[in-house]
C-alpha cells in the first residue's frame, strides 16, 4: 500500500484508540434474515452475483508458465483458464463442442486438451484442433472453431473472469471500473510477483455470505477469539472505507502503537495490521506484512444452507529451506485454526438459528459498518429495497 494511503488510515486509528472507538456506521442496520436460508434469494444471487459480476479466480502465479491450466466449477459454471504459448490468459467454458463433456479436469500443464469422450482436441488458445472422422461431421468446424471464450482480464496480478460469454464473443474485460476506485490501489501490491504456496477447499453447512462475514468486522475478536487472535489484533477497532460496492477493511495489530515513535514517513501499514479488501460479490483479498492471502466463496449444491471456500496461501519468495517452509506452514496453521476451527463452528449455529424463526431479522450495529456497506450491496445488485 502507498505512504500516502496508509499514513492518513494509521492517523485515524490513532484516533480510534485514543478515544476508544472505531469506525462508525450512520446507524444500525436490520438485514432480513431470509437472505440467508431462502431459495428464492439464493436463485437471484446465482443469476445476478455469479452469472453477470467478474468474479477473482486467483493470482497470476497460479499460471505462472506457459501451458499452465486451471479448472473451476465453483460458480456453477465449469470454466477453464489457460495461459497459452504466447504467455497470454484466456478463459473458456469447460464443454466441448461436441456432445458438452469437460475438456480438462483439475489443473495441470500441457499444450492442448482431448475430451474423453471422443478426442476431439482444443489448443491452449481454445481452437479445436482435431476431430476424429472428421468427414462425418462436414461444416461442423466453420460453425464451432473452438471452445466458448469467457472474458477475462489479467491485471497487477490479480486475475478475474465474467463466468457468461459475451454476446459478441469478446474476451476483454476491463475490470477497473468494477473495482469502485480500487485498481491504483490494488496495484501496489505487486501481486504478480508472489507465488502459491497453499490452496485447499472447505465445504461447510451454511449460507455462502456467514463465511464472507467472517472477514468483515473485529466486534467479535476479544470474545471468539480471545485465546488465539486477541493477543495479536486490538478487538472492536478498524478502519472502513467503501470503493463502489467493493470496501477496504484495516483491522490494527497491537504492535502497531510503536508507530507512534516513529515519523509518519516511515510508518508501514502492513506489518502492523491486517487489511481486508472485500472485492465484490464474494471475495477476500487480505494482505499482510509477508504474505497475502485470497478466499473465495461460493454457494454449493444448490442450497442456501451450504457453501464453499476456496483459499489460496501466497508467499513472496520460492520456499528453499526447511526453516522457510516451517515458518509459512505455521502462518497457515493459525489462519486455518481460527477461520475454521472458530468463525465456522460458530456460522454453523447462526446458519440453524436463521431458519429456526427466532426473529425475522439481524441488526448490525455501528461498529460493523462494512457489515452494513456490504449487504447493502448485496441488495443494490439484487434489485432489492434497503
Amino acid at each position: 500500500m502507498k505512504q500516502a494511503i496508509a499514513e492518513p488510515v494509521i492517523r485515524r486509528i490513532f484516533g480510534y484508540l485514543d478515544h476508544g472507538t472505531t469506525a462508525m456506521a450512520e446507524r444500525p442496520w436490520r438485514n432480513d434474515v431470509s437472505a440467508y436460508h431462502s431459495a428464492d434469494h439464493l436463485a437471484s444471487e446465482m443469476r445476478v452475483l455469479f452469472r453477470e459480476t467478474p468474479l477473482l479466480m486467483g493470482l497470476s502465479c497460479d499460471w505462472p508458465k506457459p501451458g499452465d491450466w486451471r479448472t473451476d466449477d465453483l460458480a456453477g459454471v465449469p470454466i477453464l483458464i489457460a495461459r497459452g504459448g504466447d504467455g497470454v490468459l484466456r478463459a473458456f467454458l469447460n464443454v466441448c463442442r461436441h456432445r458438452g463433456a469437460k475438456v480438462a479436469q483439475g489443473c495441470g500443464h500441457g499444450r492442448a486438451f482431448s475430451c474423453p469422450y471422443h478426442a476431439w482436441t482444443y489448443g491452449l488458445d481454445g481452437r479445436l484442433r482435431g476431430v476424429p472422422d472428421e468427414r462425418a461431421f462436414e461444416g461442423v468446424r466453420a460453425e464451432r472453431p473452438g471452445l466458448t471464450p469467457l472474458p477475462l482480464a489479467e491485471r497487477h496480478g490479480l486475475v478475474w473472469v465474467l463466468p457468461t460469454p459475451a454476446a459478441d464473443g469478446s474476451t476483454a474485460l476491463d475490470i477497473a471500473p468494477w473495482l469502485g476506485g480500487l485498481d491504483a490501489e490494488l496495484a501496489t501490491y505487486g501481486a504478480g510477483s508472489y507465488h502459491t504456496y497453499d490452496k485447499r477447499l472447505t465445504p461447510e453447512t451454511m449460507n455462502w455470505k456467514i463465511l464472507v462475514d467472517t472477514f468483515h468486522e473485529s466486534y467479535h475478536v476479544g470474545f471468539l477469539h480471545k485465546d488465539s487472535l486477541s493477543s495479536i489484533l486490538i478487538g472492536n477497532v478498524s478502519d472502513f472505507e467503501a470503493f463502489g460496492p467493493n470496501h477496504r477493511l484495516v483491522f490494527p495489530r497491537h504492535k502497531i502503537a510503536r508507530l507512534r515513535e516513529q515519523p509518519e514517513s516511515d510508518w508501514d501499514l502492513m506489518w502492523n495490521s491486517v487489511t481486508v479488501y472485500c472485492l465484490f460479490p464474494n471475495t477476500l483479498f487480505v494482505t499482510l506484512g509477508d504474505h497475502l492471502e485470497v478466499h473465495r466463496v461460493f454457494p454449493a449444491e444448490g442450497r442456501a444452507d451450504r457453501a464453499v471456500m476456496e483459499t489460496s496461501f501466497y508467499i513472496p519468495e520460492p520456499i528453499t529451506s526447511a526453516e522457510q517452509e516451517s515458518h509459512w506452514k505455521a502462518n497457515l496453521d493459525l489462519m486455518l485454526r481460527v477461520v475454521m476451527g472458530e468463525d465456522f463452528p460458530t456460522g454453523r449455529s447462526m446458519q440453524i438459528g436463521f431458519a429456526s424463526g427466532a426473529q425475522t431479522h439481524t441488526v448490525f450495529g455501528r461498529n460493523e459498518p462494512a457489515m452494513i456497506h456490504y449487504h447493502q450491496s448485496l441488495r443494490r445488485a439484487l434489485g432489492l429495497e434497503i
